[in-house]
């Protein structure tokens, strides 16, 4: 037997008590679970929905749906730094390369406009803190409008990566441009050199960063077109 639209939302909801709020995650769990209900509604007719699904959730077994949940979503976080390394080829590789270094180059120039051989950090991190605002400003409705699908939320990951740059910028105000609580010696060298590694990547993770997330929202969208705005 074929289940009809009230029995899928009635199921979907039974999914969501098992601890799987996001629409796409239960869409997902459905399309493994759907047959092997259906079997036992046609063995069992008097077989209620509920007694049916709680028979399926048992032979996943103690983990029940988990397995499934992380499966779908560690496919759609690779497929997200898919995104990120293939946006990052396609900077290198197009004219918009121009940009990061005309950015650079007038950085450079600050410095010795400015005689102070630091000036381009000053004004590399003045630049990350606030585009990394920026995005999260710019993309906060989004966020609140798509946070009940995966397909969305493992792009947390590149608003991680923002908290993670406003916390590198102050490191790297404090520590290399003001050398607060820096010692000299090789260690302070050392961290002074991961630290302005680490601006170097989020300077050029920044250009790709908003591509990344349109991306991730088209994907979303798609699948909403797919099961329907809820």
């Amino acid at each position: 037997m074929k289940l009809s639209k009230d029995q899928i939302e009635q199921l979907k909801k039974l999914i969501s008590y098992k601890g799987y709020p996001e629409i796409d995650v239960q869409y997902e769990i459905l399309d493994h679970v759907a047959c092997k209900i259906e079997e036992l509604l046609e063995e069992n007719p008097k077989l209620s929905l509920e007694a049916a699904f709680a028979k399926v959730h048992a032979s996943f077994g103690i983990f029940g749906f988990s397995t499934l949940e992380e499966s779908y979503k560690k496919m759609i976080e690779k497929r997200l730094w898919g995104y990120y390394w293939n946006e990052l080829k396609r900077l290198f590789t197009s004219f918009r390369i121009v940009f990061p270094l005309g950015l650079i180059v007038i950085f450079f120039q600050s410095s010795i406009v400015l005689e102070d051989s630091k000036a381009w950090i000053l004004m590399m991190i003045g630049f990350l803190f606030f585009s990394f605002i920026w995005i999260v400003i710019h993309y906060w409705n989004t966020h609140k409008k798509f946070k009940k699908y995966a397909s969305y939320m493992a792009s947390n990951s590149v608003f991680q990566m923002t908290n993670f740059g406003v916390i590198i910028c102050l490191y790297g105000y404090n520590f290399v441009y003001r050398r607060e609580g820096v010692q000299e010696g090789l260690f302070a060298k050392i961290f002074i050199g991961i630290i302005l590694t680490a601006i170097a990547f989020l300077f050029v993770s920044i250009f790709v960063l908003p591509r990344v997330l349109d991306r991730s929202i088209a994907d979303t969208e798609a699948l909403i077109k797919v099961y329907g705005e809820e």
